[in-house]
């Protein structure tokens, strides 16, 4: 009777140990797929963000809206070119962007057919801070919209702002990302000539993120896809005004790039 109440003992012991060292390999294998994902990046469409570019990375982002809110007219679509570069250092001092848009990017298929009649400058300094939220990186910034520009924009106020944002892993592999926006600004709402608040937060996961925005009275969902086989290379597509409370529903895509001239800032 003893040495039978040792053996069940003893193989009650190897099956704990047995399902202990199952435990462990499934774990293993667990860890193995998210070794194959990329790191979490959470972006949130539509809004400025407290985060910024360093010196000597340059940008540039083509948009297409099949919707022109400037001109309310059905079938008018929209486009716009941007580029731009950064300048200082937001972790050691100050970081800079200046950003030079053409919102008028019409052709003989959409539009009046007036390339580059009208665009805009804007500028922002940015600055990386404590996280108060928990996360890992956090940042705020001040800058202005349409500080200088040509043909209609010169009519349309400059929207000054400040933002800040956040962003910090979790999951169990720190495999998602979350960021998150507040900030208010001078020329927001009433088709971007009343000041108001805005927001966002934006989920991310691998290559991919999801987002969703309050920018004055219109709510912008997205999505954003980084491309992998191009690095730096991003598609993201929008739905402003995603509940149509504004009569102004769009679908907005954007193809951004960037890349490093010379080395990174320390």
């Amino acid at each position: 009777m003893v040495k039978s109440y040792y053996l069940v003992g003893a193989a009650l012991a190897c099956v704990g140990a047995a399902q202990g060292s199952a435990d462990e390999y499934s774990d293993y294998i667990e860890s193995l797929k998210f070794l194959t994902i990329s790191d979490p990046k959470p972006a949130i469409a539509n809004i400025a963000s407290g985060f910024g570019v360093n010196q000597g990375l340059f940008y540039a982002a083509v948009s297409y809206s099949d919707f022109d809110t400037q001109t309310n007219v059905e079938g008018d679509d929209d486009g716009s070119i941007a580029f731009g570069f950064g300048l200082g250092n937001a972790a050691s001092s100050v970081g800079g962007e200046i950003t030079i848009g053409i919102t008028s990017v019409s052709t003989s298929l959409w539009g009046d057919g007036k390339f580059a009649d009208e665009g805009n400058v804007s500028v922002k300094a940015h600055k990386l801070v404590a996280p108060i939220l928990g996360g890992h990186a956090a940042s705020i910034s001040v800058g202005a919209t349409n500080v200088a520009g040509w043909g209609t924009t010169t009519e349309n106020p400059v929207n000054a702002y400040i933002a800040f944002s956040e962003q910090q892993n979790f999951g169990k592999y720190k495999q998602f990302g979350l960021a998150y926006t507040l900030g208010v600004g001078s020329a927001v709402s009433g088709n971007e000539t009343e000041p108001d608040i805005f927001a966002g937060i934006g989920l991310g996961y691998d290559d991919w993120s999801l987002s969703f925005s309050q920018i004055g009275e219109e709510r912008p969902v997205g999505a954003t896809y980084f491309i992998p086989q191009l690095e730096n290379l991003a598609l993201s597509l929008s739905q402003a005004d995603a509940f149509d409370r504004l009569n102004s529903r769009r679908m907005i895509a954007t193809l951004s790039y960037s890349f490093q001239l010379g080395g990174a800032p320390q």
